[in-house]
């Protein structure tokens, strides 16, 4: 388990460095979902508006996010907040074209 003091140090890492060290600790992925799971469902809802759908959308956003974690180019201006939304809504967009042409 954990100590506080641990606790508090995943608090304190950017994004960034949390998802450079997830390959080798794949338990600091539970910081990333802890900081945006309650947003992307919002945006994802704002796309798909049903929420058993919103909430898939998230769960396959941050699937890939994890597996393309290595892909991920810290650069000047550009954040993980930024690359991350685009996967959210590239995914959410997917998922409603396709609800829309079985509808």
């Amino acid at each position: 388990m954990f100590g506080l003091k641990t606790a508090e140090s995943i608090k304190e890492l950017s994004d960034e460095s949390i998802l450079a060290r997830v390959q080798s600790e794949p338990w600091l992925f539970t910081a990333i979902l802890e900081r945006y799971q309650s947003a992307f469902l919002r945006k994802a809802k704002t796309i798909i508006h049903n929420e058993q759908d919103a909430e898939e959308v998230v769960q396959d956003a941050f699937t890939k996010i994890y597996i393309n974690a290595h892909k991920f180019e810290v650069r000047t201006g550009a954040k993980f907040s930024s690359w991350a939304y685009t996967i959210l809504i590239n995914t959410a967009l997917t998922r409603y074209q396709k609800c829309v042409k079985e509808g």
